[in-house]
């Protein structure tokens, strides 16, 4: 199992290109590491102790704890999201938690709490608006999109939320791409909020609004819609 928590959870292949109009470091990147935890309270009190341990005070990350609330019939309970500043910031992560005592007792912890590794991914922001970091409920799209639609699939969710807004107060929202993990599926979208109330009332008024319907038509043979689901963040991490 403590191999197994390893691979699923810091083991990520380093990313050596760069895309378009990002500094020459590299665009920022994430790590999402999803898990079932049958004791969520131990993941929060491991993370705790890894993020105040000398190996904790070095991770080049900024790192959230979420809890997926309502997420159909996915078998994880949380994930753990890694925002890495650039792809040398995420193998440095991977080495550190490979190599240093607090990592080691952080994936020790995590076996001895019953938690169990479903799915991992590496991916990037293409597009953002706000501030998702001061949100704590989302909801996030998984879709689709074949290759060749990407493009077509942005421009039109762009639109769409350029006429959204007028209308709209929305906290944050976003589209971003997986890179590595993709078998199911491709792109996220999400909506932000400081609350879950907060967001049902944004997520209604969005679904209403005509620029909505709109892009509903325009994008049916762009993209395939996997599942949705209602998040809350329970902590957050940052770099030093």
């Amino acid at each position: 199992m403590k191999k197994l928590l390893i691979t699923l959870f810091f083991s990520l292949p380093l990313v050596t290109g760069a895309w378009a109009d990002e500094p020459a470091d590299g665009p920022e990147m994430l790590g999402w590491y999803h898990f079932y935890a049958p004791n969520p309270g131990a993941v929060v009190a491991a993370m705790d102790k890894f993020w105040a341990s000398d190996c904790g005070k070095e991770y080049p990350a900024d790192v959230v704890l979420a809890a997926e609330v309502f997420n159909g019939g996915n078998a994880a309970s949380h994930f753990i999201l890694n925002t890495y500043p650039n792809a040398a910031a995420q193998e440095k992560a991977v080495n550190m938690m490979a190599t240093c005592a607090g990592g080691q007792e952080f994936l020790t912890e995590l076996q001895t709490a019953g938690v169990v590794g479903t799915r991992q991914m590496l991916g990037f922001h293409a597009v953002e608006g706000g501030d998702w970091t001061q949100d704590a409920a989302f909801a996030k799209f998984d879709i689709k999109v074949e290759a060749r639609n990407q493009g077509a699939y942005v421009a039109a969710w762009q639109k769409m939320m350029s006429a959204v807004m007028e209308d709209i107060d929305i906290s944050s929202y976003g589209v971003g791409a997986i890179v590595f993990g993709n078998d199911a599926f491709s792109h996220w979208v999400y909506v932000g909020a400081k609350t879950s109330t907060e967001l049902a009332a944004a997520q209604q008024a969005i679904l209403t609004h005509p620029a909505f319907a709109t892009f509903v038509q325009e994008t049916s043979t762009l993209r395939e819609n996997v599942n949705t689901t209602l998040i809350q963040i329970v902590k957050g991490y940052s770099r030093n």
